[in-house]
Formats: C-alpha cells, sequence, structure tokens
C-alpha cells in the first residue's frame, strides 16, 4: 500500500507482529550495493561474505517479496553464481525459503526479530499503557527506541479507527524528525544531540535538510516542557505526541508515542493529549524502576 495511511483489516485490532527486521530500509536496497565484479572480471571491491549476505537479505522488500537469483544479483552488483550460492547457503538456514525458482524471507529471521523484541526490557513494561492509552484516546499507541542514529518502533497498539498512521515494527525511522525521535535525543548531551542528528540526516536523506540551530531549540523546548509534537514533519498527513521512558537509572530507555492523522490531532488537541502520554509514559518508568519525576533537561546533562 502507497502512502501513510491504512484501513482496519480483517485482523482486527491489537499487537502488531513484525513481518521480519531485516529489510528495514525498505526500496533502499542501493545502500547495501556491492560491487563484486566488474565486466573485465576485475574485483572491485573487497567485502566479507557476511556483508554480501546481508546484501541479499536487504534486497527483498515490502513489495518486492519473491526474488530470484538474477534480479538480486541486478539490485545487489554481485555476479550471478556469487547470488545464486549465497541464496542457497541462506536458504539452508531458514533465511530464505525457495518457492519455485523465486526465495523469499524466511521464518527465521522473524524467529531472531522475536527474539530482538523479547531482549528489549520497557517492550514488557510498557504493554499495558500502551492498551491504556489507546483505549483512552482510540488513537494509535507506539512505543519507540533508539537504536544508533535511529529511532525503531518496537510495539504498537493499533486504534479502532478506520483511518490511522501505518508504520513497520522493526523499520528503523529518522531520528532527527519526528515527535518520538526528538523525545528520544532531548535528554542527551547536545554534542550526543548533534552527532546523532547529523547522522540521521545523512542516513535518511529523504526527510529532508536538517537545521542543526533549529533542531536545538526544539529539543530544549522538549526537554523543558517533558514531552514532543509534530505535524507533518516525517510523513505528510500524520502527527504524533511523545513522552520519555525513564529507566531505573534515570535514562531514557523509549519513547511512548500516540499517532493520528492530522485532522483528527490539530494542535489544540495534541496539547490536550499530552497528558496522558505522560502519564503513560511515566507509569512505564515507574515499572521500570525509576524512583523520582522527569529530570530537568539541565540536570539530563
Amino acid at each position: 500500500m502507497n502512502g501513510p495511511f491504512i484501513g482496519k483489516t480483517t485482523a482486527g485490532l491489537g499487537r502488531v507482529r513484525p513481518r521480519v527486521l531485516y529489510p528495514g530500509y525498505r526500496n533502499n536496497w542501493k545502500i547495501f550495493q556491492i560491487m563484486d565484479q566488474d565486466r573485465s572480471g576485475r574485483v572491485a571491491t573487497k567485502v566479507g561474505v557476511l556483508d554480501k549476505a546481508m546484501a541479499v537479505l536487504h534486497s527483498f522488500s515490502g513489495e518486492d517479496t519473491h526474488l530470484n537469483p538474477r534480479t538480486v544479483a541486478e539490485r545487489t552488483g554481485l555476479s550471478l553464481p556469487t547470488a545464486y550460492r549465497l541464496m542457497q547457503a541462506l536458504g539452508e538456514h531458514g533465511l530464505l525459503e525457495k518457492e519455485g525458482t523465486d526465495y523469499r524471507l524466511g521464518v527465521a529471521l522473524l524467529h531472531l526479530g522475536r527474539r530482538v523484541a523479547d531482549s528489549i526490557e520497557v517492550r514488557h513494561q510498557v504493554l499495558p499503557h500502551l492498551r491504556w492509552l489507546r483505549d483512552r484516546t482510540q488513537e494509535n499507541a507506539e512505543l519507540h527506541v533508539r537504536r544508533s542514529e535511529s529511532r525503531v518502533p518496537v510495539e504498537i497498539i493499533c486504534g479502532p479507527q478506520s483511518l490511522r498512521p501505518f508504520v513497520e515494527v522493526g523499520e528503523p525511522l529518522a531520528l532527527h524528525v519526528g515527535a518520538s525521535g526528538k523525545t528520544l535525543l532531548a535528554w542527551l548531551p547536545p554534542a550526543e544531540q548533534d552527532a546523532l542528528a547529523a547522522a540521521s540526516a545523512a542516513r535518511f536523506d529523504e526527510s529532508g535538510p536538517y537545521e542543526r540551530a533549529a533542531l536545538r531549540r526544539d529539543l530544549i523546548r522538549v526537554r523543558d516542557q517533558g514531552w514532543a509534537d509534530t505535524d507533518g514533519e516525517r510523513c505528510p498527513g500524520v502527527a504524533a505526541v511523545s513522552a520519555p521512558i525513564f529507566d531505573a537509572r534515570g535514562e531514557v530507555a523509549g519513547a511512548v508515542v500516540l499517532s493520528g492523522p492530522s485532522v483528527r490531532l490539530p494542535a489544540r488537541k495534541r496539547r490536550s493529549l499530552a497528558s496522558l502520554v505522560r502519564e503513560a509514559a511515566a507509569g512505564t518508568s515507574r515499572d521500570l524502576g525509576y524512583p523520582g519525576e522527569r529530570p530537568s533537561g539541565r540536570e539530563a546533562i
């Protein structure tokens, strides 16, 4: 489906399980392109077999679920024999599954993705609070965590509305834009904020220009008020409100996010919902052993 929204499905409401965590750069396989050999047979770039295997896995996308070795070779720059051998080996380990002359991503990836999700402590504590937030607001309630210069949705409790935003569990998103990204950045030291934001802007170049001074002002505001809200920053027509989750050490462990179409979440509505988002985040923080109130921005840095 094209666009940021999804309608109600026959699967009903509830938790969204990850299809697979690997194709995090959906439709962006060129990032992983590896020039194995040029037409004269010379090795153009020396890379390890793991790099090549990852390039094969990342060549699959949400739209292209079935690929043959020739297509994978064209997308990655690998030679056809290399692509064929790698796909055959990945199939033996369950990372790919063969269907006729094509391959698709294997269920072993799903098992690995679930292990990753299960290893995130905050995920277990946040679920009742996300369900409470969804029930109170009738909008999507999500948990996002930071992974290097990206933010990753690891839990989504869908609202009952027929029109609602769609984001894939496990899909890396830009850290320097969006309510949850700013929440995850706001309590970090300024130098770390700048470094991560610059890396995010370079990695997710489709997110638009990065203005350091403007972002710094936004992060100070977020830190002072204790929550963030945006409208159309990452995806036109989608608005969000976010608040931080603190762990027992007082560090930000994740962000609770409420998201919905902009038409249902204008600025005034977002301000009124911020207290509910913060309540869900505070409840999760208490369950993680956080002993006090949220630290102020100046205490955090």
